[in-house]
């Protein structure tokens, strides 16, 4: 008798709990059309354009790649957090908690695939402390994962107070990758960004990626701080899904570390650069030295250590208006 009250009891708690649940403050926005729509919208366009995005880094993608993978994977975790939305009552609360884990881990997979892009570009010390901070913050999206699911269950209001916090977690990291980038365009490659942009849409489409990230980024503060309170429907923020897909965009767009890319932009727009590396060999490497008639555009020259063959290295090279 005893465990069978305990039992209807417990059936009591749940049925209590799910009834708090189905009626709470927290919940599903059904009541709602403009939040509903706005949400719904929000989480469509996020989730459409990390599956086209994945679907366009597999088909670029090299094999045994590192850095292809990770792109791929944090495309990939975040997916279904774009359908919690079509989740009903009482699960709601539950899928969205689970799908934001995903969520948080393809933040900070960002984070690391933005240092391995950048790295070639930073000290060894500011290398380090890229990395080491973005370790030393996990423990704060260890909290943010219970605060998702304690919130979206009507448990507690601790995500109301980090919420505001969440960008200092989450973007500085971003911003100084935007930052650098821009300045080893114009120091490093002597390039200009019009410049850039004309030679090499592709580059021109990151950095208008990366801007706009900063934007939304700046909108989603804003957003949770209440300066848009009035302006938008309570509780929806569009923000950070845009945010995220223009950060995933510039990862999509090119897939190489950034050095790379650049890279082999300047030796395709300066081809001469390349035979400035190749050292010849000195003079004094071929003492009485001789050059015989080309053969099939090749010049032999011959000494008393040896010979060797030099092609027309500059007849490969497309010459330049």
């Amino acid at each position: 008798m005893s465990l069978q009250k305990l039992d209807n009891a417990s059936v009591d708690r749940f049925h209590l709990f799910i009834s708090k649940r189905t009626i709470g403050s927290i919940s599903r926005p059904v009541n709602d059309p403009d939040a509903l729509v706005l949400e719904a919208w929000a989480q469509g366009l996020m989730a459409g354009s990390l599956i086209i995005m994945a679907a366009i880094t597999i088909a670029n993608m090299r094999a045994g790649v590192l850095l292809h993978r990770l792109i791929l994977l944090e495309l990939v975790l975040a997916m279904a957090h774009g359908t919690f939305i079509f989740v009903p009552e009482p699960a709601y609360g539950w899928y969205l908690a689970a799908t934001a884990v995903g969520l948080i881990l393809s933040w900070s997979l960002h984070n690391l695939i933005a240092w391995i892009k950048n790295k070639p570009f930073m000290s060894r010390p500011v290398s380090l402390f890229y990395i080491g901070t973005i370790i030393l913050v996990q423990p704060y999206w260890a909290l943010e994962m219970y605060a998702n699911f304690a919130y979206f269950n009507d448990i507690n209001q601790l995500y109301d107070k980090i919420r505001p916090l969440e960008a200092l977690f989450r973007d500085p990291w971003w911003i100084y990758t935007t930052c650098n980038f821009v300045w080893v365009i114009k120091t490093h490659y002597n390039l200009s960004i019009i410049g850039l942009v004309r030679e090499c849409p592709r580059f021109g489409l990151m950095l208008g990626s990366m801007c706009l990230s900063i934007i939304f980024l700046v909108l989603d503060i804003l957003s949770v701080t209440g300066v848009l309170r009035g302006n938008m429907p309570l509780g929806i923020n569009p923000f950070w899904k845009l945010c995220f897909i223009f950060k995933c965009l510039c990862d999509t767009l090119i897939l190489d570390d950034f050095k790379t890319a650049l890279d082999g932009l300047r030796d395709r727009l300066f081809p001469q650069n390349v035979l400035a590396e190749v050292q010849p060999y000195e003079c004094h490497d071929l003492p009485s030295a001789s050059i015989d008639a080309s053969d099939g555009g090749r010049k032999h020259i011959r000494s008393s250590k040896g010979s060797i063959s030099i092609e027309h290295l500059e007849s490969q090279i497309p010459k330049t208006p």
